[in-house]
Formats: structure tokens, C-alpha cells, sequence
């Protein structure tokens, strides 16, 4: 499929500075008899080949569960710091008798994948923050734990002005974590004083995100990834630079993957970054979807209005000038364009005393608007096989098929030649490019499958195939039944 690619391969990916340093600690897992272990479903099944590939590995304090311990895990990788949600089955009293969590505690959780080289294995530590009891179950939850993060400091990082991108690498260093950035991050000068006051990196990195980089081209988002890399991107860009589909490249596993004893037929081969949900595919790799559902949340545009007018005062103590800007969020879709007078919300706010040289009162309303812009539509897709080629923070095309015959009628204008339900036809109107704004692992003891699922954005127009510029279609009574 070499023919279908095209260099510079993901020219927006985020790009590796230097690797983590911190120390990994060791988890081994041991069965007093491998062929008696009771997790897979099948006698002839090698046990190990399931551990951390069907099945996470978790050590939970000083305990590595077994499978039948782990009732479901869930990691979210869609804040700064990743989270997990752990439940396990504790019918026996065993846990909650002999290590419950204290002060100094721990999940560490390991995931792989089936061909080694080809992706890191995901090995993450968290620390608990909630402990709960429901009859045989047990609750935690977790956040990221390394320590340096969560120390509360006083002090300037450096001795001049920094940019965002030396900032993060600076930190970066100090807390052993990796670092990795969009290519044109480092060319943007956004310069400051940076100076923490008796508060942790988490929510210094978390603040100073909300003013970072020069205008509207520059707005970046900031996180820690699945591997344990600081990530700069300059989303703005992401979402509207050009870029061909066939520049997005992902090396995929393609093949059957089984637990059985025997070998299996997995390799990895360069493929187009392309997702499809196309039930007539018989080639088994970890691109495939099925399930997905749209996630709406217009709370921000409705409360805080898409069109600001912002007051604020400058030159404190000097001139004492009051500025006025406005800032407008139109929807990319024919109706976002066509009717923003609509959707307005108008709202005229004094924002503050702008103490900086430069703008940050406005730059943190810039940035907060375009988040708050994109972020309102997104699509949540459940892959088929979990794929740790797919990470926050790149692009990915999408194509979405349709199967409903009510659905295919309406999209096809030739109603002659209508392809049937079987075959399906392309969403013109869902299918193209999209951002990863967020990952979630999830995995439940009956499912016995590590299961992956994206929160997408869409780069390019949203526009529903039924909409105000357009007659609407009708369906009749006899296409409903």
C-alpha cells in the first residue's frame, strides 16, 4: 500500500526531544502452575501470551492481581495528567485484610502490544486518591504519580524570560519525564518570566496553557502521554494547516492475533493513518471500528456567549487605557456560518487589570474561545483492537459507512442505482480528517479484551446532511416502517 502514502510523513505529529529518565520499577507476575491459570477461555490457550496484551498486568501496592481479580479498569488519557478508575473482586477479603492503601500506595499498570519494537509498552504509575468498599468490590481511583509533579515549590525557572517550549522542557528535565513538541513549537517566542508560587507543576503547567503562545495562530494544549512524554502542540495549527491524507502514516499490526499455542500471523506494515467502520474488509488490522456516537456539549457557548466583547485596563499606575476587543466562535458548517447571528449569546465583560507587557488577560480568552469552539462536537469511536500507534494529539482520516437503508436513501442521489444495506455507502458528511483530543483504555474481566476508544474532532466543516440551508428531507410513513 506504499502507493497510497506520501512524504513528509504527518509533518503535525508530535515530535520526540529527548526520552524519559525516571526509574521504572519491576512487576512480576507468578503462577504456581501456568497451564492451571483460568483467565482465557480455551485449554489449549498459552496463559502468558493474554498478560498485558488481552489482559493489563496491575499491581496493585504490593500485590500483582490475578485476572480474576480485575472486574474492570478504565484510563483516561484526556486531562493533563492521565487517570485511572480500577475495580477488582475481592470475594475473598484478601486485599481489604492485608493491603489496603495507606499514604504510601500504588497501581502500576502494563500494556503491550502483540509484536515487539514496533510501539513502547505503555507501563504507568498512579497514586490513589479514593478508596471505596461495595460488598465484594473494590473502588479506587488514581492519578499520575510522579513525585516531582506534585511537590509544591516557590521559585523562577531560570534566569531570563522563557518561551512555553523551554518552560516545559525545563520541567521536563527536572521531574525526569520525556519531552516532545509540534515541530514549530519552539520557533514561537512567546517569552515570560516564569516564576511558580507555592503551588505544584501540575497546576503551574495547567495555568500558564491558558495565555501560552503570541496570537490566534498559536494556541497550544499541554498533556502527559501514554508513554511519559511532556507534549506541546500547537493545536491551531493541527486543525487548519494543510495537510493530504496520504501524508498521514502509521505502521499497523495486521494479521490474527490468538492466545493459542501456536503461531501467529501478525506483522506490522506501513499503512495510511485511515480509521473505517467498512464491514465488507476482510483484512484483520487494528484500524477497524465499529461502534462510535457523537458527544455534544454547547454549555460554554451557551453560557459565556459566542461573541465577546472584552474591556480591560492597561498601563496600570501610567496611562490607565481601557481596551476593547471582540471575540467571535463560528461554527465550521454551513449553519455555523449562515446563522451565527443565531447562536451570538452576546456577552460585554470588564476581563481585569492587565499587569503583563503583553496581552494575557486577552490571550486567555483567545485561547479559551477556539477550545471552546472545537471542542463542542466530538466523536467517540471504539476500536475493534486497541492500536498504541494512535496517540493524542495527531491526525487521523476517518471513513464512516452507513448501513441503515433509511440513512443510505437520504445520502444517495441517485435513488436509481441506491447501493443496498449490505455494500453501504460513504458519510461524505462525517468522513475526513480529525484530531485525537483524548484516549480511553478499558477493560472488564467478562469482555477479556483491552478495549480502545478515541475522542475525535473534525478538521474541516460539520455540517449535518439535514440542515437549515438546505430543504429539509422528509421520510414517509411507509420508508419509517
Amino acid at each position: 500500500m506504499s502507493e497510497l502514502l506520501k512524504e513528509p510523513y504527518n509533518p503535525f505529529d508530535p515530535v520526540v526531544v529527548f526520552d524519559p529518565t525516571f526509574e521504572e520499577k519491576i512487576v512480576i507476575k507468578r503462577f504456581d502452575n501456568i497451564d492451571e491459570k483460568t483467565s482465557t477461555q480455551s485449554s489449549t490457550q498459552s496463559k502468558i501470551k493474554d498478560d498485558a496484551i488481552n489482559i493489563p498486568i496491575i499491581r496493585l501496592n504490593n500485590i500483582t492481581l490475578n485476572d480474576g481479580q480485575i472486574d474492570f479498569m478504565e484510563l483516561y488519557f484526556t486531562e493533563f495528567v492521565p487517570k485511572i478508575h480500577l475495580s477488582i473482586k475481592d470475594n475473598e477479603n484478601y486485599i481489604r485484610t492485608l493491603d489496603t492503601p495507606g499514604f504510601d500506595n500504588e497501581i502500576i499498570v502494563i500494556m503491550t502490544t502483540e509484536i515487539n519494537g514496533y510501539y513502547k509498552k505503555i507501563k504507568l504509575q498512579f497514586y490513589i486518591t479514593e478508596f471505596k468498599i461495595f460488598d465484594e468490590y473494590i473502588s479506587y481511583h488514581g492519578v499520575y504519580n510522579i513525585k516531582e509533579l506534585n511537590n509544591v515549590i516557590f521559585k523562577q525557572l531560570g534566569n531570563k524570560k522563557l518561551s512555553t517550549y523551554e518552560m516545559l522542557e525545563m520541567i521536563a528535565k527536572e521531574t525526569k519525564l520525556g519531552f516532545a513538541a509540534s515541530n514549530d513549537c519552539k520557533e514561537i517566542k512567546d517569552e515570560k518570566y516564569r516564576i511558580i508560587r507555592s503551588e505544584n507543576y501540575t497546576n503551574f503547567i495547567n495555568e500558564q496553557m491558558k495565555f501560552a503562545g503570541v496570537d490566534e495562530k498559536s494556541i497550544f494544549d499541554c498533556w502527559i502521554d501514554i508513554y511519559g512524554y511532556i507534549v506541546l502542540m500547537n493545536v491551531y495549527r493541527a486543525m487548519n494547516e494543510k495537510v493530504e491524507q496520504n501524508q498521514l502514516m502509521i505502521n499497523s499490526m495486521v494479521g490474527l492475533y490468538s492466545s493459542t499455542s501456536g503461531n501467529n500471523n501478525i506483522e506490522a506494515v506501513k499503512l495510511q493513518r485511515t480509521l473505517t467502520n467498512n464491514i465488507m474488509n476482510d483484512t484483520n488490522y487494528n484500524l477497524l471500528f465499529k461502534n462510535y456516537k457523537q458527544i455534544i456539549n454547547n454549555n460554554s457557548i451557551y453560557n459565556d456567549g459566542a461573541l465577546n466583547q472584552l474591556y480591560y485596563m492597561s498601563s496600570p499606575g501610567k496611562d490607565n487605557l481601557i481596551s476593547v476587543n471582540e471575540i467571535q466562535a463560528m461554527e465550521n458548517s454551513d449553519n455555523g456560518v449562515e446563522f451565527s447571528q443565531e447562536y451570538e449569546f452576546k456577552k460585554t465583560k470588564f476581563i481585569g487589570i492587565e499587569f503583563e507587557e503583553e496581552d494575557v488577560l486577552l490571550k486567555k480568552n483567545i485561547n479559551n474561545k477556539f477550545f471552546d469552539k472545537i471542542k463542542t462536537k466530538k466523536i467517540e469511536i471504539e476500536l475493534e483492537n486497541y492500536n498504541l500507534g494512535l496517540e493524542r494529539g495527531t491526525l487521523v482520516n476517518v471513513i464512516f459507512k452507513e448501513y441503515n437503508p433509511q440513512i443510505i436513501s437520504s445520502l444517495t442521489t441517485d435513488k436509481e442505482n441506491t447501493p443496498n444495506d449490505t455494500e453501504g455507502v460513504i458519510n461524505q458528511f462525517a468522513s475526513g480528517m480529525y484530531y485525537i483530543d483524548g484516549i480511553k483504555f478499558l477493560y472488564k474481566t467478562e469482555d477479556h479484551k483491552i478495549k480502545q476508544f478515541l475522542y475525535l474532532i473534525k478538521r474541516d466543516s460539520v455540517t449535518n446532511p439535514i440542515n437549515k440551508s438546505n430543504e429539509p428531507l422528509t421520510v414517509s410513513q411507509n420508508e419509517q416502517e
